[in-house]
Parts: structure tokens; C-alpha cells; sequence
């Protein structure tokens, strides 16, 4: 398909008084840049492909998956394929192989890497979902197990070269839990174009050091000016944005718990001066509830969140971003030793 340009033109949704604000700076709780399909979650996925959406994830292989992406990270990254049309999709982090379902139900003809250093899912989570219609078209590799190599390991020269990967058609899909940061020195020597951050945790959260060490997307940008990290990076993003969660976190208000200190789920009392308005606002919006309502009732969820496992689904919620990376001078990367 035709490059698709997610750099202009497009609106932003309807934020219905919600008390974030997104800035198009560092040193914000919130921060976004530029303009790109994020902004159209309601319409594409409320207004297009909500039916399609809820068949695929209601025959999710794993309905709990509880070290894995559930219903606000799934609809993400399915729309960011569906969005992006990407060439090959790099999946760092596969662990039950509950994201490389999504991918393949969003695309038939993306190329799949997927990459783990487990051999089995952790979590007791029993046996891998393996895309074994990608596995016997060829569309599908594993880097897991015994046949493990890191994003930053991977002979990317090679597969670029024999045309196997076109680094501007391909998504980066970072759920690994490792500190950000350090792989952008692969996406930008080698052009990556396209990538997504699943855990894109607070500043002073994260489930691992990695997570904690404060060069996730959302800490960095968070981060009291000046910082040349954060600077420099702000500086290589064409755009970035936070995905909405799909309602806001008052609709758990009859579903007692407190923040858990790792983050990960939002609950009730959260202010929300930090996250992005939600696709859906059920407690203000009649229309909106209708909606919701239907997406618990296809899923068996209680719209009323009075039950660990619909907070689990709901609630659940970690910053999920999108970025589309400037590429350095070619002239650069020739000397990139």
C-alpha cells in the first residue's frame, strides 16, 4: 500500500472537559506530539471497527492473561496494525502469545518477528499461543527459547539488506520490560519508523528495574527541564501519543482497591491529570453507556466493575503510546560504527 502520512491532518477527538492536559513539551505528566491515528481512536474504533474488534478479542486465546495485554492494550495495538498497515511487525516480549494474536487477526500479511527470552510463558500461564498459519507460510519467526535474540541482537543489517525488512513499513513493538531508552540507538541506526511502548509506566512505577529506571516514555517526558535525554529524544519523534484508555476510571468507583504501588490499573480516585481522555465517557454520556454496555455484555464483563476479573479487563492501563521516529541523515548512519 501507499505510505501512509500520520504527520498532519488529523483532529483531535472530542475531549468532553476531561482535566488533562496534553503539552507539546517535556517536563508534563502528560505530553504529546504532533498528530497521528491515536487522536482518531474513538472514530476508527468506536465508529468502524468495534464489531470486528470485540469478535476477535472475545476469541482471545487467553481470557485473563494476567502477565500479559488485556482489552485497553489490545484494542491499541490491533488498531495500530490495522492503522499502519505495517510491511512486518518486530514483537519484543511475546510471552503467551496473547499480542502476536492481535497482530495477526489485525493483518493476514504482515511479516511477524517475535521475540522472547522464555521459553514457556511465564505466570503459569500454560502453553504459548504460536501463530502457526505465519510459521508455515513463513511469515512468522520466533526468536524464543533456546533460538532467543535480543531487539538489539537481531542481524537487522542483513534482513534489511535481502529485503526481507523495510525498516520505514515496519512497527516496533516494545512489551519486554527492559529500559527504554538504550533501544533507540537500534531504531534510529537502522530507521525503524514505527513504534509502540506497552508498558509506559509513571514516574516511580514500573513491575521490574527496568521499568523503574525512568527512561520510559512517560517518565522521561516527565522529567524536570532540561534533561538531554528527554530533550534529545522529543527532538526525534515526528509524533507521539498516548492511547485513551476505553472509559474512565470512575466507572470501577463500586470496586474498592487501592493503587497498586507498581501502577498498571487505574482506580476511582485517580485525578486523571495524567492519562488522556477515555474512548468512552459512560458516566457522562447516554450514548456512550449504550455502547459500553454492549462491549460488557459480549465479553461477560460487569459494567458495573464490582468484580476483580472486569477490573482486571477494564482497568488495567499503562500509558500504551505510539511514536513515529525522524530518521537521522543516511550520511550519519554510513559512519555508525
Amino acid at each position: 500500500p501507499t505510505e501512509k502520512d500520520f504527520s498532519a491532518g488529523i483532529q483531535p477527538a472530542q475531549t468532553h472537559l476531561w482535566p488533562s492536559r496534553a503539552y507539546e513539551e517535556t517536563g508534563h505528566s502528560l505530553v504529546k506530539k504532533g498528530n497521528n491515528f491515536v487522536e482518531e481512536s474513538h472514530h476508527v474504533l468506536i465508529e468502524t471497527y468495534l464489531d470486528e474488534f470485540l469478535e476477535v478479542y472475545a476469541n482471545r486465546p487467553d481470557k485473563i492473561n494476567l502477565c500479559g495485554i488485556r482489552i485497553n492494550h489490545a484494542y491499541a495495538l490491533w488498531l495500530a496494525v490495522k492503522m499502519i498497515e505495517p510491511q512486518t511487525v518486530v514483537e519484543s516480549g511475546v510471552n503467551a502469545g496473547q499480542s502476536t494474536y492481535f497482530i495477526r487477526n489485525a493483518s493476514a500479511s504482515t511479516r511477524i518477528y517475535a521475540i522472547d527470552p522464555e521459553e514457556k510463558p511465564i505466570c503459569d500461564q500454560g502453553v504459548r499461543w504460536i501463530d502457526q498459519v505465519g510459521l508455515q507460510s513463513g511469515l512468522t519467526r520466533y526468536f524464543v527459547g533456546t533460538e532467543f535474540l535480543d531487539f538489539q541482537s537481531v542481524d537487522w543489517s542483513s534482513l534489511i539488506s535481502e529485503g526481507s525488512i523495510s525498516p520505514q513499513r515496519t512497527l516496533v513493538f516494545l512489551d519486554d520490560h527492559l529500559e527504554v531508552l538504550p533501544r533507540f540507538s537500534t531504531i534510529l541506526k537502522f530507521g525503524f519508523r514505527h513504534v509502540m511502548l506497552e508498558d509506559n509506566y509513571k514516574l516511580g512505577e514500573g513491575a521490574t528495574p527496568g521499568d523503574k529506571a525512568g527512561f520510559t516514555m512517560k517518565q522521561l517526558f516527565a522529567k524536570q527541564r532540561p534533561n538531554p535525554d528527554s530533550e534529545f529524544l522529543f527532538h526525534q519523534l515526528i509524533s507521539y501519543a498516548e492511547f485513551p484508555p476505553l472509559v474512565p476510571p470512575i466507572m470501577a468507583k463500586e470496586y474498592s482497591v487501592e493503587r497498586k504501588k507498581a501502577g498498571g490499573f487505574m482506580v476511582a480516585d485517580d485525578d486523571n491529570k495524567d492519562i488522556t481522555a477515555p474512548l468512552l465517557r459512560p458516566d457522562t454520556n447516554e450514548s456512550d453507556k449504550a455502547i459500553y454496555e454492549r462491549i460488557c455484555d459480549q465479553l461477560n464483563l460487569d459494567p458495573k466493575i464490582r468484580d476483580n476479573g472486569t477490573f482486571m479487563q477494564l482497568m488495567n492501563y499503562n500509558q500504551i503510546c505510539y511514536m513515529e521516529v525522524r530518521q537521522l541523515s543516511p550520511r550519519l548512519v554510513e559512519k555508525w560504527v
